[in-house]
Order: structure tokens, then sequence, then C-alpha cells
């Protein structure tokens, strides 16, 4: 009977423990690494490349999209020029009007004030009014026939809120009549 034969199989050495007297240098640890976590990183990377680079399409047909949309409506646009011209241009008037409502001192109103204060044996020489910011100085020279009637003008006007720090300047007698000056502040927005 002829000899069996043995089929040698090749041996492979499998070393299951690391050996602890020699680490592995830094080296074969990296290359190591790249050949394990670093495939997934490149596949990841380059995956969001070429998401990226799609993407870009569709960004630059949005782009021109929205360019052509603005081409189309500047002929409208450009038509409410003179539209605009007239509403900045009645709006630089309202605020022009507004400043001047605003710094317009009411003159009339502060005569008026003055003549209803005056009674009838008092009469007006010389009336100045200056403006001073918001208020508005009073200087005025006049005669009156009596005592009675220079009280009561100067009651009248120290009554009226129009008028503040109504002071009496001077007195004097002259021909039977009395002449007198008297200064005053007046606010004729009160």
């Amino acid at each position: 009977m002829p000899k069996a034969k043995h089929i040698k199989f090749p041996t492979i050495n499998l070393d299951l423990l690391k050996p602890q007297s020699s680490p592995e240098k830094l080296l074969t640890r990296f290359i190591r690494w790249l050949l394990s976590i670093g495939r997934y990183i490149l596949i990841f990377v380059e995956a969001l490349v070429l998401i990226v680079f799609i993407s870009r399409f569709k960004l630059d047909a949005d782009l021109a999209a929205k360019k052509e949309a603005i081409e189309q409506q500047l002929p409208y646009i450009e038509s409410l020029k003179p539209v605009e011209t007239l509403i900045r241009q009645t709006q630089l008037k309202l605020t022009t009007i507004s400043s001047f409502r605003l710094s317009y001192t009411d003159y009339p109103q502060v005569l008026k004030r003055i003549a209803d204060s005056t009674p009838i044996g008092v009469k007006i020489i010389s009336l100045n009014l200056v403006k001073n910011g918001t208020k508005v100085t009073v200087s005025l020279n006049a005669q009156a026939e009596n005592n009675t009637a220079l009280a009561s003008f100067i009651s009248g006007l120290r009554q009226d809120r129009t008028f503040q720090n109504v002071t009496v300047t001077s007195v004097g007698l002259e021909k039977g009549s009395l002449n007198f000056s008297v200064n005053a502040e007046a606010s004729p927005n009160s």
C-alpha cells in the first residue's frame, strides 16, 4: 500500500500580544492610522467638495435669475425718479416751514395783548420789540393822563400771562401828563 501523503499546510505565526520590549515607531503608527481612519476622512472631504461644487451651479443660477429680475425692474424704478424728486422737494419744503414756524415770533399777538391792556387814558409814544431766544423784550415809552391810567396799564400788563418781569423804568411829569417807560418780557406762544 502506498504511503499516505501528508499535506503540509503553511504555518502562520500569530503574535496576539504586542511585544512590550520594542514599541512601534511614530511613523509606523501614523501610517497605520492613515490607512484605517484617514481614508474615511478623505472620503468625507471629497464628498464635501463635491457637494459644494454642485451647489455652486445652483447658486450661480439663482444669482443670474436675481440679476435678470433686477434688470427687468430698472425701467419701472427709473420711471419713478421724477416722483421721488417731487417727494424730496415736498419734504424739504415741509421741514423748512416747520423750522420757520418753530422759530417764528407772533409779533401781532404781542401787539394785540399790549393794545388790550392799554386803557383809554394812556397813549403809547414808542414801542420796541426785540427777540431774545424764545422771548421778546418789550420796551415802550408812553404818556398817561393821570396816575390811575398808569396803574391800570401796569396792572393790566402784569395780569396778562404773556408778559413777565414788567417793570416801570422811569416816570416823569411833563405838560400835565405823566411820561413813563416800561420794560417787559413777552412769551407770545403762551
